[in-house]
């Protein structure tokens, strides 16, 4: 079976969108925001623009493998298959997630867990109870989603006014208006997107060093799951919050997905060159790689998705 290192760098454009919200203030409810600096004037400016966070997209895809897991008979652990991602971090987590006792070698612990639950498996986990600590690193990568570069100083956050009324009905007093008045702020950018899967640890323990790795026996059905998750997580833009009421318009404007036997990175899709970059980069770096481009001419972002994650599949059944 082979080991494929797969790494996504996009570009998608998402209208009137809140899927990462931070504190509430009142009724006020605030959009993410993170400073970026960009190159201006012989000099650099820093602004601060609404952004999704890595945990954000990280979640979603998780509770895809969970699903996708679930109807291929893998083993998902009893909270990560509700959408509940403690990952075993103490051990009263471990305990309603297994329903078993937790086992006193750091080995046999991770051993356990990794065989017993995918998206443990595939996303890390860090025990942490007492002084033990056992820390599992996950096996994809996610960075914020920040608008591209040439987008940066158009880019605004609006607060949208929201009512709810109870006027009419036996639950409003003299006293109260029957009206509830919130805000929510909502943004519109091109954003970028990074994504990046090392399959070399699926499977594998990692964290006992002194101990042969040991090895789960349906290992390549875990990787192909792994896969088909990342497929349905990246077509259908499964992941951000307050869907049910502000559910955004998203269009694809281009994607790049590279398929390696070794780690290589598509370059950042911050500036609008990168399609060149990465072009210009397997030109002098090269383990085996395959690009699939999207550049909003040519083809379909879902075709080019597909094509490139039935490439990863077939390299990972040789």
């Amino acid at each position: 079976m082979g080991d494929i290192f797969l790494s996504i760098r996009g570009r998608v454009v998402i209208n009137v969108e809140a899927l990462n919200m931070t504190e509430s203030v009142g009724n006020y409810v605030k959009h993410r925001r993170v400073p970026v600096m960009i190159k201006e004037n012989g000099g650099y400016g820093v602004y601060f623009v609404p952004s999704i966070s890595g945990e954000s997209i990280a979640h979603g895809f998780q509770d895809v493998l969970a699903r996708i897991a679930n109807s291929n008979k893998l083993p998902v652990c009893k909270l990560c298959d509700k959408g509940i991602l403690l990952k075993s971090s103490n051990e009263n987590i471990f305990k309603a997630a297994f329903g078993i006792d937790v086992p006193k070698d750091d080995y046999e612990l991770e051993k356990t867990i990794i065989e017993r639950c995918i998206v443990e498996d595939v996303g890390g986990f860090l025990y942490a109870h007492g002084e033990r600590n056992v820390k599992r690193t996950s096996n994809f990568y996610v960075g914020y989603m920040i608008p591209v570069s040439e987008a940066i100083k158009n880019v605004v956050i609006e607060p949208q006014l929201q009512t709810r009324y109870a006027l009419g009905t036996p639950f409003v007093s003299k006293e109260e208006k029957g009206q509830m008045i919130y805000y929510v702020e909502l943004s519109s950018a091109p954003y970028v997107f990074s994504f990046d899967l090392d399959t070399k640890y699926i499977g594998k323990t990692t964290f006992v060093i002194d101990k042969p790795r040991s090895e789960v026996k349906n290992r390549k059905e875990r990787i192909i799951t792994t896969l088909n998750a990342l497929q349905t997580f990246l077509l259908e833009l499964m992941f951000g919050a307050k869907k049910s009421r502000f559910l955004p318009v998203v269009n694809w404007e281009s994607i790049v997905i590279a398929i390696s036997d070794d780690v290589w990175t598509v370059p950042s899709p911050f500036t609008l060159n990168y399609i060149e970059k990465a072009q210009n980069k397997k030109e002098k770096i090269n383990y085996n790689t395959s690009l699939y481009i999207y550049d909003g001419t040519k083809g379909s972002f879902e075709e080019t998705v597909i094509n490139a994650i039935k490439d990863a599949k077939e390299r990972v059944l040789k």
